[in-house]
Parts: structure tokens; sequence; C-alpha cells
């Protein structure tokens, strides 16, 4: 069985911790790009299959991304993947894509700021966490 540990909750950014029996399985990023599918999305598979006015016609993407320190076995990645996936509504105007992410060093840092930014860095994301006052934390949290 697998738990969830939200790590981080903003706006357009969450952070999940993934753990099996106490041990930490992976983490998930979901983040609300608020924009379309770019031209490099539109290559990926199934996007490259469909047609061009349906991609166009889907106006916010949301990105989750799995990040572990090494390559997940089918079972758990299809677990992950098939959880995750339900976390987004599916419209004609919102769509999701799901990549996995391989980061070798991933538990060698102290979760904080600076251990979120490194995952977003890695996984290509434009979003930048800023530092801010500890005792704001619970706010930020409750955005």
């Amino acid at each position: 069985m697998i738990s969830l540990h939200r790590v981080l909750k903003l706006r357009d950014l969450e952070i999940f911790q993934v753990e099996r029996e106490g041990t930490i399985l992976s983490y998930v990023v979901i983040e609300d790009t608020r924009k379309p599918f770019t031209e490099e999305d539109k290559k990926l598979d199934p996007l490259c299959y469909m047609d061009e006015e349906d991609i166009n016609a889907i106006l916010n993407v949301f990105r989750i991304s799995i990040i572990n320190d090494k390559k997940l076995n089918e079972e758990d990645s299809d677990l992950i993947t098939s959880f995750f996936s339900d976390f987004v509504n599916n419209t004609n105007l919102t769509n999701f894509i799901i990549t996995e992410y391989i980061q070798e060093d991933l538990y060698d840092y102290e979760v904080n700021i600076q251990f979120f930014n490194k995952i977003l860095k890695n996984i290509g994301s434009s979003y930048i966490i800023e530092e801010f006052d500890e005792r704001n934390w619970i706010y930020l949290s409750q955005d």
C-alpha cells in the first residue's frame, strides 16, 4: 500500500512524496502551466496522432512529473501514473502530460526550498520557489 504526503502546495504547484511501507518511492510534481501544449508536447505520443485542431483547443496543460533516483518498475510506474492522472479534471480545454524522470542524487538532500528548486530545474520547469519567511509557510499551504 502506498501513502501520500503533500510536502508543498502553492497556487500552481504541488509536490507529493509517495511512500510505501515507510520508504520513499518517488516524488511527484503537479504543475499548472496555465498554457497550452508546446510544440515539443505535440510531438509526444499520443498527441502526435491527434488532430491539430483538437490539440490547439486545449488551453491549459498540467504537467505531472514522477521523479525517482532510479527507474521505477512497471507495476510502481503504472500505479503512480494511474493514481495521479485522476488528480486533473480532463475537459475539452484542460489536459495533462505525465513524464517520469530519474535524478540519481534525489535523496542526498534535505527537503527544503533548495531541494524543491533542484527538482524543478531537473524536470525542466520554469517555476522557481522564492525564499520566504518560515512563519508564512502555513499561509502558503492554504493558498
